[in-house]
């Protein structure tokens, strides 16, 4: 594998993920998952380590601010693992760090790969760059073993900080929307976990110029729809034009173009998705996010939203050579750790963990009879005819016009739910941490209808 290793510190620009004050106020068989490995970067009393006393909320059991940190951590590294398919354990370095903040915007956090690597022997594309994730995922092997594959920093303002976001603290719940007025670090942490799996580019959009003179896969599905050109097929100076041609540059692969019609405003007729691309370029925001004109608002366009949407997200990482433990396409398929409801329109899967282990539940099956209904299903952890988890989706669209999610256990092992909307590809995640009595979920808001 040809390797280039550079400072994750001195490229965290590749994403700076923000919020205002005043926008957080508006408002086939399943592949095996990967496994995501949290490093604390943290020295002890700060960050993760943080021994603030606090209350629990939501979907977080905390009583430490430091815990509750590490709790929404851990849920989004789930979310992805869940979701992506590798053999090769993935490792973030993450911590707390003061960060830019003000009265009215902050920088919420950053994160970049460590690494990229070229031309090893199962790349896809020659003389192209790869996040070291995805190509340690595609050669089946650490490239680099003991080093992080992913830099992540979190502003500590916001909680520490009273002018800060004008006292907008982080919001540490988990599993549920996000309350108005609030700023949500799961959802932060999602996104930046995104960025290092490879949702950036590292060609300078402010000069054009490629990194060491070669294409990044994530540069080849960018198109400028105005000259049809893609950027590896521009010159420097095309490519420092089309990252400011609003509206104009677009991701083309061929995953978010199927994916697509989920998305009502931001895209061209063919189904190509905008990329954002303001007529003054952002350091670590333009050209590595969607469109800020994107509606249903997804999860990572540069400027926080509240509880955004994955409808083309995993989709991108796709195009890009991930491969998902999800069967894809319309409908969901049953095994034995899936289960279909709602005339097979959610996907429902339930990964536990305990302080020595994790693993797939399985529906739970009495003399060859799958524990489920249209409606809900029953799983277990370790003993075929053990309940650990029922998990129920319900038709409200004649209510509210959203379909509701309702969590329950009987155990206190750690769980991750995922439900996928296979029409939409939206998902939802509903967590509860290792030793502590089930949390109960009752999201009426959880998926759009029809």
């Amino acid at each position: 594998m040809i390797e280039h290793r550079f400072s994750a510190r001195a490229l965290r620009g590749l994403c700076s993920f923000v919020a205002t004050a005043v926008l957080s106020l508006l408002g086939a068989a399943a592949a095996p998952a990967a496994n995501i490995t949290i490093v604390n970067a943290d020295a002890a009393g700060e960050g993760f380590n943080d021994p603030t006393p606090v209350l629990p909320v939501a979907g977080n059991a905390g009583t430490t601010r430091g815990q509750q940190r590490l709790n929404a951590f851990s849920a989004a590294a789930a979310y992805w693992a869940n979701r992506l398919s590798s053999d090769v354990s993935i490792q973030v370095l993450a911590n707390f760090d003061p960060m830019t903040c003000t009265s009215t915007s902050a920088i919420l956090g950053g994160a970049t790969m460590t690494a990229v690597a070229r031309d090893f022997p199962t790349a896809p594309h020659a003389s192209t760059w790869y996040p070291i994730a995805l190509a340690n995922k595609l050669e089946g092997s650490d490239g680099d073993p003991g080093e992080p594959d992913i830099e992540a920093t979190f502003n500590s303002n916001l909680d520490s900080v009273l002018t800060c976001l004008g006292g907008i603290g982080w919001y540490y719940g988990i599993g549920v929307p996000t309350p108005s007025g609030n700023v949500s670090l799961y959802e932060t942490v999602r996104h930046e976990i995104a960025h290092g799996l490879g949702f950036a580019t590292i060609t300078a959009g402010l000069t054009g110029l490629k990194w060491n003179g070669f294409d990044d896969v994530y540069m080849t599905f960018l198109e400028d729809h105005s000259t049809g050109k893609t950027w590896p097929q521009m010159s420097n100076a095309e490519r420092m034009t089309s990252a400011r041609d609003t509206g104009d540059l677009h991701w083309i692969g061929p995953h978010v173009v199927a994916a697509a019609s989920a998305v009502s405003v931001g895209k061209h007729p063919s189904g190509h998705v905008q990329m954002y691309a303001p007529a003054s370029y952002q350091s670590g925001s333009s050209v590595s996010h969607w469109d800020t004109a994107l509606f249903p608002d997804e999860m990572m366009e540069p400027i926080a939203k509240l509880n955004p949407s994955d409808l083309v997200t995993t989709a991108l990482l796709e195009d890009l050579g991930w491969a998902t433990t999800s069967t894809g396409g319309p409908g969901c398929t049953r095994d034995g750790a899936t289960t279909c409801l709602v005339g097979n329109r959610f996907a429902v899967t339930v990964d536990y963990q305990t302080a020595a282990s994790n693993g797939a539940a399985q529906v739970m099956s009495f003399a060859g009879q799958r524990a489920e209904n249209d409606e809900s299903a029953f799983f277990t952890f370790f003993s075929g005819t053990n309940f650990e988890m029922g998990v129920k989706v319900l038709n409200g669209c004649s209510v509210n016009n959203k379909f509701w999610v309702f969590v329950s256990g009987l155990t206190n092992q750690g769980w991750t739910v995922t439900v996928r909307d296979t029409q939409t590809e939206a998902t939802k995640t509903y967590s509860n941490p290792v030793d502590l009595l089930s949390t109960t979920f009752a999201d009426t808001n959880a998926f759009s209808c029809p």
